[in-house]
């Protein structure tokens, strides 16, 4: 057990000394900003890694104490404990792995896409002043047209001396149609979740439900096409048509959706390029990348996931 494992028993046993300890399990990888010690498979506390990630921790904490009950999907009740760490009680589960996903049979994948939809429509339709009013703020991805565009900008001038022709010209397309188009930024800020990605849903493997939503530190105001993109960046478009059934979206939001999805990947690579400038990886995570590939052993089952006509 190193130092910093070892300051946060301490700190968990200062704050909770009838807390049983007899299991504590630590993953400093998972979480981006944050250590996570896991006590008992019951309660999860977070740690800020660095002084300036604290605000992922609070804006968590105060962003699903605003929505708990306005949305059906069970959330984190977050406690902050210090300035640095929170406390909550561990939703039980499994990241809703595209694999995982797609062995399910057809009428199971629809509910889950029914309840993930659900839960963007009751978040994305909250009242802006009642929110406003609870004093929540922007996600860190509500970014203006010019924002994008000095992003772009960046990400091309970092990347292009890593990149071949081919992947020059694959980025080009993506990026000269935003240009293009000057009202393609163009959106009603709504709450927005800021990092739906399979780990943050929650599935239970018993049920075959979405057990909660968690990783709720980029949080706020934004486009409510950037929490369509990051599921599309990795369960593929196709469950977004299925969403679409609970939950329809416009020709617009889907679009922006879609280049929220194909520009995740380049601002990692952008990221990159910063760390291999600095010689600075102390942040590196490798990113695993799914894309409409079928699962292994699928083959046999071709059309096990489409309705039977009744």
């Amino acid at each position: 057990m190193n130092s910093s494992e070892l300051k946060y028993i301490e700190l968990i046993k200062s704050r909770f000394p009838q807390l049983d300890l007899s299991k504590i399990e630590f993953n400093k990888t998972d979480g981006k900003y944050s250590d996570i010690a896991v006590v008992n498979n019951e309660v999860l506390f977070k740690f800020a890694k660095y002084d300036w990630s604290a605000v992922y921790l609070r804006t968590e904490a105060d962003f699903t104490g605003f929505i708990r009950k306005l949305v059906s999907l069970p959330l984190p009740e977050v406690e902050m404990i210090n300035p640095n760490a929170s406390k909550r009680l561990y939703i039980k589960g499994v990241p809703l792995y595209r694999n995982i996903l797609l062995k399910l049979d057809y009428h199971t994948q629809d509910a889950i896409a029914g309840q993930i939809a659900a839960f963007l429509k009751e978040l994305h339709g909250i009242p802006v002043k009642k929110a406003e009013y609870a004093g929540i703020g922007d996600s860190q991805m509500n970014l203006s047209r010019e924002n994008w565009l000095d992003e772009l900008e960046t990400i091309q001038r970092k990347i292009q001396p890593y990149c071949t022709g081919y992947v020059k010209e694959y980025l080009r397309q993506i990026i000269q149609p935003v240009i293009d188009n000057e009202e393609f930024f163009e959106f009603r800020p709504v709450l927005i979740h800021g990092d739906l990605t399979p780990n943050h849903i929650i599935f239970d493997e018993t049920s075959r439900r979405v057990a909660g939503i968690i990783g709720f530190g980029n949080s706020g105001f934004g486009d409510p096409a950037y929490d369509f993109g990051m599921i599309m960046d990795h369960l593929g478009e196709n469950f977004i048509l299925r969403m679409h059934r609970y939950y329809p979206v416009s020709s617009g939001i889907l679009d922006r959706a879609r280049f929220y999805a194909y520009i995740s990947n380049f601002l990692w690579f952008s990221d990159v390029c910063d760390m291999i400038t600095t010689r600075d990886f102390s942040r590196f995570q490798v990113t695993a990348k799914d894309r409409d590939i079928s699962p292994f052993g699928t083959l046999s089952q071709v059309g096990r996931n489409k309705p039977s006509k009744k």
